[in-house]
């Protein structure tokens, strides 16, 4: 038995699990269609695109934490990682593009020498 099996024989672990799949599935469905507040969602119409990737990053916050949660519940080590290694990556990257929208792509431009 290895260590990801000993801490998914631990009976509050399901509880754990169960608490990861209902918040993926609610920052999923805010991430698609932009929650209470509607101001970003990647479903909605009539917003930027800045907007819309805001919603991609919560719908892919969504999704790792429905996959850390499945992977729990059902003590699958490979999809544990999985999750944590795509979901790091595109929130990385939707993170970085942000982050260069807002401050308006300076930086970003060549100047001739």
């Amino acid at each position: 038995m290895n260590a990801f099996e000993s801490l998914i024989a631990t009976r509050w672990i399901e509880a754990v699990a169960i608490a990861l799949l209902i918040a993926g599935v609610v920052q999923f469905w805010r991430g698609l269609r932009g929650g209470a507040e509607r101001a970003r969602g990647l479903l909605l119409p009539n917003i930027g695109m800045l907007e819309r990737m805001e919603g991609f990053r919560l719908m892919v916050w969504g999704l790792v934490l429905l996959g850390v949660g499945a992977a729990l519940l059902c003590n699958l080590q490979w999809l544990f990682y999985l999750a944590l290694g795509i979901g790091f990556v595109e929130i990385l990257e939707s993170s970085t593009l942000i982050a260069v929208w807002r401050r308006g792509g300076q930086g970003t431009r060549r100047h001739p020498a």
